[in-house]
This record gives structure tokens, C-alpha cells and sequence, in this order.
């Protein structure tokens, strides 16, 4: 047996409360070793950062104008006065002459600042005399200067953390420190398997008594804005054959298994069956949670397994709940997951069973508070019903009736 993994062979499978659950799937990064690998900056946007970048130059390089107008020395900044112009500084081209009292250099907005001056004085408080002459007409003696020091944005060596996926505001500070490429993870590779006769691939002819196998892929676009590269599985028949092929086939090509359905036909529990008979080994293999009684983990020829629920609606929902906060481990992601928030309910709900329920519903902002509305139909192979939700209110186990205007904890649907 596997250091770590109880054997639960037997019938006595006990359900495990959420907390447990989530440590124990975390429990599984130690099996995963995600390498790295360098990457070119227009083609890692959705990538996650495998070390600290150091900045690579000031930002800006030099002083520069923050406005057009004319570069000038403070002293020189008095209504009525005429400078005499001596050159021009504009972005990429800066003046080389050192400028002297009375004197002014025509800048524009990104102009190095010229040597021997210390403000900017905007072209709308200047009138032009002539070719080389200007009258000061207004003069702000404020601190502003119009004038961006150098470093002010960043300095070079310094350091950039990124403990989130890049987004294209990261992407214009990498190429704003001089980074062409850098490292980044490579893309966790996962396998997606659905479980069931009843299942049809989406674009085939419809048939009586089938239904679409829709769950891998939400929860394959759902991994996806993780950077990973899941491939979704032929669908395997009920039988142990059927998923033994696939799974052998995901363990040569994974980092992680994730398996939908086949987790109870008549007396049989056919995927875990099938994992047992391969010589898996189970961390849990049910949750006191609702949707996601029967989700299940635990390894597979020292691959991580996720065992998902059959129904559309439980099987994303855990998917964010469980899979998606071991990505965010195994990646060195800040986890936002559980951010939790308080909102006030809009009508009464009552008191919750023995499971932890997590409810879909609808946040929205009305008189400066947050509502939730909660969805009537929680069935969970109601897939329009998550489609049309933004978040999932959270009910513990027996927690008490709730009333209209009452608090209560939700999280915002990924």
C-alpha cells in the first residue's frame, strides 16, 4: 500500500466532512511535478510564472515630460517673463544643450528633461512671440513639475512576483521591464473520462434513452483558464474493460485523472472497482457535501484520481471545490477559490440537513447591499440553472432557517 492511503476495499465507506476532503486532495500535489519551460512573451498569456523576474532597466530610463510644452529652470517661472527657445527634446530625441537662465527648450510628452532644468511649464500657459521667443502667461508654482523622475514606475533589479495566472496587464509590464521570454510552468496535462451507456459525444444524432456527455466539457474549459491541457476521453461503457482501456491510456499521458460517472450501476461501483482491480488506492470515496456525495480521490500507479459525479451540475461544482484548488497548490497560485463574501438573503430559506449544501444562486447589488436570490430548482442535472447563476450560497451541515434580509456566506461561481 501507498505511504499516505488507506485501503477501502471494504464496505464500510464512511462519508468524510468538506474541510477533510479538501486536505486530503491537497495531500495529492506531492505526486504531481509540474516542470518549466521557457516561453516567448506574446504566446504566455494564461501562464503562471515559475520563478521571480528581476527587472531589467529603469522605468523610465531618464526624467522625462509628462506634458508638451517647454522645458525651463523654476526661477524662471513668472508671469510675463520671455525666454528665449533653444532647442527641442521630444521622445527618443533629447537635447544635448545645457540651458541656461532665461532660457527655454520646446519638449514634448516623453522628451528627456534637458540638462540644467527642473520644470515644465504646459504650451496652454505660454504664448509663442516668434520662432525662439516665448511669454510666460500663467504660472503654476505648485510641486507638480510635469515631470516623471526616473525609476518612478520601477528601478532596475527589481523583483516581480507573480503568485496568479498572467493576465494582459502582466504581459505590458514584462515588456515594459525588457523581457522577450522567461519561465514559465508547463501546462498540467489531465485526462477527462466519462462513465456511462446512456452517453452520447455532442454533435451526434440524438437517440432515444441517451443524453449528451456535457460534463468534461465544462469542467475541461474550466481547467483550461488554469493552464492546463486536458484531453477528453472516449466515453467508456459500463463495464470494467471499457474504463480499464481508458485508463490505462491516461496513465501513460497525465499528471492527474479525472474520472465523470460510473460510480454506481445497480450493486457495482464500476470505476472504483476498476481502480481497485488495478491496484489504486483510495484517499475518500465519499463527501458529506451535496451536489457531490459521491465524489472520490486517491492514486493510480502513483497518478492522482478524481473521481467526479455523474450529474452535470455536481461534477462542476466539485470540480471548482476540489480539483481547481490542488491546481491552484500544485502551482504556487494565491489561492481565490473560497473568497468567501457576506450578502444578505432576498427571501426566507429553511433550515439545512445533515450535508453541506451548496446552493446556486445570483448576487447582485440593490440599495448599496448585496442580494442573493436563490435559485428555486436545485436539482442537480439542471444544467441551465448553473448556467444562468453567478455564485453558490453556502449551507453547513443543520444550519438553522434563514430569514429575508439575513446574512449568509456565498462564493462566486468560476
Amino acid at each position: 500500500m501507498v505511504e499516505g492511503l488507506v485501503n477501502l476495499s471494504g464496505t464500510n465507506q464512511n462519508l468524510i466532512n468538506f474541510d477533510e476532503a479538501i486536505n486530503l486532495i491537497l495531500s495529492l500535489k506531492r505526486y504531481i511535478v509540474v516542470k518549466t519551460k521557457k516561453i516567448t512573451l506574446n504566446k504566455s498569456i494564461g501562464r503562471i510564472l515559475s520563478k521571480k523576474l528581476i527587472t531589467l532597466c529603469d522605468n523610465p530610463p531618464v526624467d522625462i515630460s509628462s506634458m508638451d510644452g517647454y522645458a525651463i529652470k523654476k526661477r524662471d517661472c513668472n508671469k510675463e517673463k520671455i525666454l528665449k527657445v533653444v532647442d527641442e527634446s521630444s521622445a527618443g530625441s533629447p537635447s544635448k544643450k545645457k540651458v541656461l537662465n532665461g532660457q527655454a527648450v520646446r519638449i514634448f510628452t516623453g522628451g528627456a528633461i534637458p540638462f540644467g532644468t527642473n520644470k515644465v511649464i504646459i504650451q496652454e500657459d505660454v504664448k509663442i512671440i516668434s520662432k525662439n521667443k516665448i511669454r510666460i502667461t500663467e504660472c503654476n508654482n505648485s510641486e507638480n513639475t510635469f515631470i516623471r523622475k526616473k525609476g518612478t514606475d520601477f528601478k532596475k533589479g527589481n523583483l516581480i512576483e507573480r503568485y496568479s495566472i498572467l493576465s494582459p496587464r502582466d504581459l505590458l509590464l514584462f515588456a515594459s521591464m525588457g523581457y522577450g521570454n522567461f519561465e514559465v510552468y508547463k501546462k498540467l496535462k489531465i485526462s477527462i473520462l466519462s462513465v456511462g451507456n446512456e452517453l452520447l459525444q455532442p454533435g451526434q444524432k440524438t437517440k432515444r434513452n441517451k443524453i449528451y456527455a456535457s460534463n468534461a466539457y465544462g469542467i475541461s474549459s474550466l481547467l483550461k483558464k488554469y493552464s492546463c491541457k486536458c484531453e477528453i476521453l472516449p466515453i467508456s461503457k459500463d463495464t470494467i474493460l471499457s474504463i480499464s482501456k481508458n485508463l490505462i491510456y491516461a496513465l501513460k499521458n497525465s499528471d492527474l485523472i479525472i474520472t465523470i460517472g460510473g460510480a454506481s450501476v445497480g450493486n457495482y461501483d464500476l470505476v472504483k472497482d476498476t481502480i481497485k482491480k488495478m491496484g489504486g488506492e483510495f484517499i475518500f470515496e465519499k463527501v458529506n457535501i451535496r451536489p457531490g456525495k459521491p465524489t472520490f480521490a486517491g492514486i493510480l500507479n502513483k497518478i492522482p484520481i478524481i473521481g467526479l459525479p455523474g450529474n452535470p451540475v455536481s461534477s462542476y461544482v466539485c470540480t471548482q471545490l476540489f480539483v481547481i484548488p490542488l491546481i491552484e497548490e500544485i502551482f504556487n497560485l494565491k489561492p481565490k477559490n473560497f473568497s468567501l463574501l457576506s450578502v444578505h438573503l432576498d427571501s426566507d430559506i429553511p433550515a439545512n440537513g445533515s450535508r453541506m449544501h451548496f446552493m446556486r444562486g445570483n448576487v447582485f447589488v440593490a440599495n448599496q447591499q448585496k442580494i442573493v436570490s436563490l435559485k428555486k430548482e436545485q436539482d442537480s442535472s439542471l444544467t441551465r440553472t448553473l448556467q444562468e447563476s453567478n455564485c453558490l450560497i453556502i449551507r453547513p451541515p443543520f444550519d438553522l432557517a434563514k430569514a429575508k434580509g439575513d446574512k449568509i456566506d456565498i462564493i462566486k461561481l468560476i
